[in-house]
């Protein structure tokens, strides 16, 4: 019946479409304009953007929340952020790369709540003077900046309720004066959640059935803060700081069946206590000059320094099916990783006449990672390292980077062609407890990645487009750390040194019907696709990365506005993908081939309503069906969300309230199939909740906007990992 309710939810927009009034008409070409406020979706040319203070389904939520929602954008069970159906998102917050993995951009976006949130752009095809790091494209998620002259800011407080509670506040605060503009940004969140997390699998004729639940309290905190200072008119200088602290005290009980044929029965009960603390400071300084000619310069140097922590004890007793206990065991994985991020970037562009632009620009960044491991395992009453697990490993890595980009009109023809050059160094060590050494991996290589922009204009309602871009996902800096973790009794995830770089190819046709509704079909190849693969071992399993192959894909992508009524205007946005997976799977006693194709579809609407005395609504909903992969099979996902929000005291306060997935489905199943090995998995979270938000702006409002810029290590800190 849910399933009946989505479809016809999604399907509503088309019997729509042809109530679309003059505001379409609009005269702006870069954008559309739905209503006379900024719609809460914009289709742009290049990029999609999300208006998130204008989305009051949002209330209490935090970035990846709003991420869940976004057209086009899926967030599995395991926070993993996949756009246009590929995983390899490139997350920026304001322009800078998080360099981090996904867990810890899971983590990280936590932290940041959506009332700190300006817009979302979602770029599916980059240029070259974006990092080539990517497959998937580009999200930016632009905070909130100071927009006046003397002093303004505001305050937000939400509380958001499920199974348990969840409380926040935040603030911004500016000032402006003369030449200086000082800017900060706080907020910090605690919460508290419950995930159910079950899991069945068969291997060597057992049968594994473990129910776990999750509890897990974390607080976050961020702090964003900067200074500019306007030299003159054509140049200013600033800084900016941005640190974000995260602290979980994980707490996974779980209950594990073992049914065996001719032995008894065991039940295994863990208890896995994983504490984990992470620390993230960037400081930037920055330098820009431009002219009314049309000349502009910007510099960065940044400096990042990451340190976590996670001391994990999981304790293990063993009960035969009679309920005797006959045995326990304990062990301590206590992990310690520190990353060190330095960079320099240098951006130039030169408008040459009224037809045609150049850019250009260099970069390099240095990484260093250090990442400790000690296993203990008790015996006797005392702990005693584990002398085959117990580990160091030193990571280190050069990127230097050029690119250029030649743009130019030509009557009805808009081109812009460009490449970029990277070159990698990178030498990696692991220590164990006996002093041995290896090394790898060592190796250095260089990549071009040239990409190719077409557009044509046939006249003011139709244009066509076709572009062409090249890749490169770099695997996470621990990924390729050899160190094996135990998680439980029977689940352990180990890195892998020998990852390569996946290369992705893609070619894409577009096009434009009034420069609001979209048609885009495209083909994308990579090699060397990076895939989480889980075997059997012994009575483990073995979560591992591995280069599992190649992968075609091909997405048709449509989205348009509606406007059946003047206060009611929808966005719906349709996305189906084909896809084929070439899988290679080597090791722990498996060494077998696949070939597997299979269709997807992601679709999204909302529904925007502004109502009489300055109340606004929304009713939004998503879709997501990705099936199968390389050795992976997922359930669909979907969501229904509503919302209200309204302006009181003379505008200077808003208060919204929501509801998060309403029928409660936000709930992941995957099924896999190795050799050896069959498994499925369930988790569920406390997706649906109701959240109320109250929002308080005080200081001049009508003063210009201060600077967006970003910052100049754009392909590092999302490849961090936290634990």
């Amino acid at each position: 019946m849910k399933s009946i309710l989505f479809a016809s939810f999604l399907l509503f927009g088309a019997k729509a479409q042809s109530q679309i009034n003059d505001t379409l008409n609009s005269k702006k070409i870069d954008s559309i304009t739905v209503i006379s406020k900024k719609p809460m979706i914009e289709v742009m040319v290049d990029k999609t953007v999300l208006n998130v203070d204008n989305m009051p389904s949002t209330t209490g939520q935090n970035a990846l929340d709003v991420l869940r929602s976004a057209p086009g954008v899926v967030v599995d069970g395991n926070d993993n952020i996949k756009m246009n159906g590929s995983a390899g998102v490139t997350i920026l917050i304001d322009g800078k790369n998080t360099n981090m993995s996904a867990q810890d951009i899971a983590n990280l976006l936590k932290t940041i709540e959506a009332s700190n949130i300006k817009d979302i752009e979602l770029i599916t095809n980059p240029s070259a003077k974006y990092d080539a790091a990517g497959n998937a494209g580009i999200i930016n998620i632009k905070l909130k900046k100071s927009i006046t002259n003397g002093v303004n800011g505001n305050i937000n407080t939400t509380y958001q309720q499920s199974v348990h509670a969840r409380k926040g506040v935040s603030g911004s605060f500016n000032v402006r004066k003369n030449k200086l503009n000082w800017f900060s940004t706080v907020s910090v969140k605690d919460n508290e959640q419950n995930t159910i997390a079950d899991n069945e699998r068969t291997s060597l004729q057992k049968q594994y059935t473990q129910k776990s639940i999750e509890n897990d309290k974390f607080s976050s905190s961020l702090i964003r803060s900067g200074l500019d200072y306007n030299i003159n008119k054509k140049n200013t200088i600033g800084i900016l700081w941005m640190a974000n602290n995260y602290k979980s005290t994980m707490d996974n009980n779980s209950q594990t069946m073992v049914n065996q044929t001719n032995a008894t029965d065991t039940n295994i009960v863990t208890r896995s206590l994983a504490p984990f603390v992470t620390n993230r400071n960037n400081f930037n300084v920055n330098y820009k000059y431009n002219n009314a000619k049309g000349e502009e310069l910007n510099v960065d140097a940044d400096y990042t320094n990451f340190i976590s922590s996670i001391y994990n004890t999981v304790n293990n007793d063993a009960f035969t099916n009679t309920t005797t206990k006959y045995g326990s065991n304990s062990t301590q994985n206590n992990a310690d990783v520190a990353i060190k991020i330095l960079s320099a970037k240098l951006d130039y562009s030169l408008k040459i006449n009224s037809k045609s632009q150049i850019e250009a620009g260099a970069k390099t960044v240095f990484t260093n990672t250090n990442n400790a491991l000690v296993v203990l395992n008790a015996s006797n009453n005392n702990w005693l390292q584990d002398t085959g697990k117990t580990n160091t490993f030193r990571y280190q890595e050069n990127i230097n980077a050029a690119y250029f980009n030649f743009n130019i009109s030509l009557k009805k023809f808009t081109i812009q062609a460009g490449v970029r050059a990277e070159q990698t160094n990178i030498l990696a060590t692991s220590t164990n407890l006996k002093s041995e050494t290896i090394t790898n991996p060592d190796t250095s290589y260089i990549n071009l990645f040239p990409t190719l922009f077409v557009q044509y204009s046939i006249n003011n309602k139709h244009q066509i487009g076709i572009n062409y871009g090249k890749r490169i996902d770099r695997p996470s800096y621990q990924d390729q750390n050899p160190f094996i973790y135990v998680l439980d009794a029977f689940n352990s995830e180990v890195g892998n040194p020998y990852l390569l770089p996946q290369i992705s190819n893609s070619i894409e046709v577009s096009y434009s019907y009034k420069y609001a509704t979209n048609a885009k079909l495209k083909y994308t190849q990579t090699s060397n696709y990076i895939e989480q693969l889980t075997f059997q071992s012994g009575t483990n399993t073995i979560l591992t990365p591995q280069n599992a192959g190649s992968r075609k894909m091909i997405t048709l992508s449509i989205s348009t506005p509606l406007q059946p009524k003047p206060w009611w205007n929808i966005y719906v946005s349709a996305e189906p993908f084909w896809q084929q997976f070439n899988t290679t799977i080597n090791g722990y006693g498996v060494n077998r081939t696949t070939n597997t194709n299979s269709i997807g579809f992601n679709g999204y609407m909302s529904n925007s309503f502004t109502l009489k005395n300055k109340w606004r609504a929304e009713l939004s909903g998503w879709f997501s069906y990705q099936n199968a992969t390389t050795i992976y099979v997922s359930k669909p996902l979907a969501s229904l969300n509503i919302g209200i929000s309204k302006n009181c005291m003379k505008d200077k306060a808003t208060i919204k309230l929501g509801i998060t997935d309403l029928l409660n489905t936000q709930r992941w199943e995957q099924s896999l199939t190795n050799t050896n090995l069959t498994m499925h998995t369930y988790r569920k979270w406390e997706s649906r909740n109701i959240s109320f938000s109250f929002t308080y702006r005080f200081g001049n409002s009508k003063i210009k906007a201060a600077r967006d810029r970003s910052t100049g290590s754009e392909g590092e800190n999302e490849r961090i990992k936290e634990k």
